[in-house]
């Protein structure tokens, strides 16, 4: 039944016969460029679109800037993390640089250290509810 279809797409506004592999070709590049410009478009920060939206300017830029008050409660809590993390005890510490901070799996760290995963599981669990107590405090 394809062979007798024809395929057509349309060039400086006259219909041309192509081959279907041509007429897909380009109706998927037409498909991908229609999606990258609806992505531009989401994403297009500019006063015309705004004001075409009907978007008052100063309430998003007051609404996008970071609050003072957050970073300074995140710092406060960056700050008690690694004084957390000072008191931790050595093997307690070297779990969580491995775990958090080398981003090596609890698999990977069990098999390191000759014990199984779930034990590595219990253990992190025991060490992050440390360290949340030790942050409260």
């Amino acid at each position: 039944m394809s062979e007798n279809k024809k395929y057509t797409i349309i060039v400086k506004r006259q219909r041309v016969e192509v081959s279907e592999a041509v007429y897909r070709a380009y109706h998927k590049e037409r498909e991908a460029e229609r999606y990258q410009n609806k992505l531009i478009r989401q994403n297009e920060l500019s006063l015309e679109r705004f004001h075409e939206d009907g978007v008052n300017i100063d309430y998003l830029i007051v609404r996008v800037q970071p609050d003072i008050v957050d970073k300074l409660i995140h710092q406060e809590q960056l700050e008690s993390l690694w004084a957390a993390l000072d008191i931790l005890p050595e093997d307690e510490r070297s779990l969580i640089d491995e775990i958090f901070f080398n981003e090596r799996s609890e698999s990977q760290v069990a098999k390191s250290i000759g014990i199984n995963q779930s034990t590595v599981n219990r253990r992190l669990s025991k060490v992050l509810s440390k360290l949340k107590n030790l942050m409260e405090i």
